[in-house]
């Protein structure tokens, strides 16, 4: 058997990353205040576990402070940080913080956290955890050693990040406001430092708090708001409500200088980005802000950039890159072919601000085909093709989503080329042991056989038995299909932790708010549970799909 490094080598996979949010990291039993940290020893050990597994990456989601009551990360603030992924534990123990949290304190909130740790608490972490920082900073501020080595530091952030932090009524940093930042980003240093081998992805994501839109106001359109057109996932698109930057902005820079800022913060932490919904930063879908009901303003919108002629948004022509012309008007606004050609002037207009991102990459010393993953699922319009073509960047592949009576779905594996991010699926997606078991009780999983026996090249005198265990068993289902994504042409193979873990709750169901979105995690005693799932084919053995890809590859030739 080959080694796994040696036979991820062979297979020519760049990357192998793990999507985590911080909330879903496990903590050990003295640290858990009811809602993980990537921080934590509990996610250190966890690491280890995948870094032996073969990972050499880590997929983080979006970093920004949410409401007490919203767990979803998607709807943080742009520039502060979750004070939430804040482990306590360096607070009383490492010499460098000086003992200012009580070891009391920490018991207290440990002792009295929720029961049930596969689920997070994220109201108990945010009272506990935001008490337990005023006892520390007001410590931290008694104790008035500006020598101290945490002191100069502090006094270090809040001067190099002055334009984003809070100020007091006297425009000065708001150094109680700021030290909770100050302290994350600390211990972001020390993860990296922890795991230099390991590349971690920041999430851009596309929307931001009506907070952040209204601080910002000036940069953003008065009259529209971005959602999502109706798609193949959505046909009745999605009304989001984000401000969408003004065009006016963008020609004057300053939509430019913004985005800057907030890649630049976001890259002070992690050595790549995800790119969440590139379509907003190049063609937009906008709909009115006074049109009422909402979903019914998304479904009649339009593109900010390509609506030379739409006469329910005329106000939009102003804004146009592509030109009548250029227009298929057969097309539905929202479609792909909407645009059916562009000059290469016109593609540079369009990639003004993914420009900004890679240029922020870039200088971090990252490679672009690498270390920026664009979240473009089942809809590439003609313009952000071109902008994509343009860099080298390469699209999702959602395998789980693929039609496998449809040869040109875009999720099949065979569509995947070396740039694109391959993976079964991810946190807005059903669990695949739960689908693979599905699948196995009815049709579709003699479908899968037949289909996974074509891309792993399984040999015709085997080919009947092989199709017959992947129809029937949910566990050989599984590994074959993550055999054959790892063989596929795709160099970037992503993997959300339930699917690793054999886990079978749903970390999202899109459009839906429950009390269960956001808040599955990943239990203390997780390599324990793996291994007993992996001798049972009920979790992910990555080693043994990567025996069988290079087994496939040979094969092919």
């Amino acid at each position: 058997m080959v080694p796994l490094s040696q036979a991820l080598e062979r297979l020519k996979i760049k990357r192998l990353v793990l999507q985590i949010h911080d909330p879903a990291f496990p903590s050990a039993t003295d640290e858990d205040v009811g809602r993980g940290s990537p921080n934590s020893s509990g996610a250190a050990e966890f690491i280890r576990f995948l870094q032996q597994r073969g990972f050499n990456g880590i997929q983080f989601g979006p970093q920004g402070q949410t409401a007490r009551s919203t767990p979803c990360p998607y709807d943080g603030r742009l520039f502060p940080h979750d004070f939430r992924s804040i482990v306590l534990n360096p607070l009383v123990e490492d010499p460098y913080w000086r003992g200012i949290l009580s070891r009391e304190t920490l018991e207290g909130i440990v002792q009295r956290c929720p029961p049930g740790n596969y689920r997070t608490h994220h109201e108990y972490a945010w009272d506990e955890v935001s008490a337990a920082l005023d006892e520390a900073f007001a410590c931290f501020r008694a104790r008035g050693d500006s020598a101290a080595e945490v002191n100069v530091d502090f006094a270090q952030f809040c001067e190099s990040n002055e334009s984003w932090l809070s100020k007091d009524d006297r425009g000065s940093v708001n150094e109680q406001a700021a030290f909770p930042q100050f302290a994350l980003d600390r211990q972001r240093q020390d993860l990296r430092a922890s795991f230099p081998d390991l590349s971690f992805y920041g999430d851009l994501q596309i929307g931001m708090t009506r907070d952040d839109a209204q601080e910002f106001a000036s940069l953003f359109h008065p009259d529209y708001l971005m959602g999502a057109p109706p798609s193949r996932t959505n046909p009745e698109g999605q009304p989001w409500g984000y401000a969408v930057f003004h065009p006016e902005q963008i020609e004057l820079g300053n939509a430019q200088a913004f985005l800057k800022r907030r890649v630049e913060r976001m890259l002070s932490g992690f050595d790549g980005v995800r790119i969440d919904h590139p379509h907003g930063l190049v063609c937009p879908w906008v709909y009115r802000r006074d049109v009422q009901p909402s979903h019914v303003a998304v479904r009649s919108g339009s593109r900010l950039h390509e609506s030379p002629a739409v006469a329910e948004h005329s106000e939009l022509a102003a804004y146009a890159i592509a030109t009548a012309e250029q227009i298929d008007a057969s097309c539905e606004p929202y479609g792909e072919a909407w645009v059916k050609d562009l000059t290469d002037d016109q593609v540079r207009r369009y990639s003004v601000l993914i420009d900004v991102v890679l240029d922020c990459v870039r200088k971090a010393g990252g490679d672009l085909t690498s270390d920026v993953a664009c979240e473009v699922l089942s809809t590439l319009p003609y313009p952000l093709r071109r902008v994509m073509e343009h860099h080298g960047l390469g699209r999702f592949r959602v395998v789980q989503k693929a039609k496998l009576d449809s040869p040109e779905d875009v999720y099949r594996i065979e569509q995947a080329c070396p740039n694109d991010w391959i993976m079964m699926g991810n946190h807005d997606t059903p669990p695949i042991w739960m689908l693979a078991r599905g699948w196995c009780d009815g049709r579709r999983g003699q479908d899968w056989g037949e289909y996974l026996a074509d891309r792993l090249i399984v040999p015709e005198a085997n080919r009947a038995e092989f199709v017959r265990r992947v129809a029937s068993d949910p566990g050989e289902l599984v590994h074959s299909l993550f055999a054959a994504i790892l063989a596929s042409n795709a160099q970037h193979v992503s993997v959300f932790f339930t699917d690793l873990l054999g886990m079978s709750g749903f970390y999202n169901s899109p459009g839906v708010v429950n009390d269960t979105n956001w808040t599955l995690r990943v239990p203390p005693d997780f390599a324990a549970q793996y291994e007993q799932k992996c001798r049972e084919g009920r979790a992910l053995n990555v080693a043994r799909c990567a025996q069988a890809a290079v087994e496939a590859v040979e094969r092919r030739g």
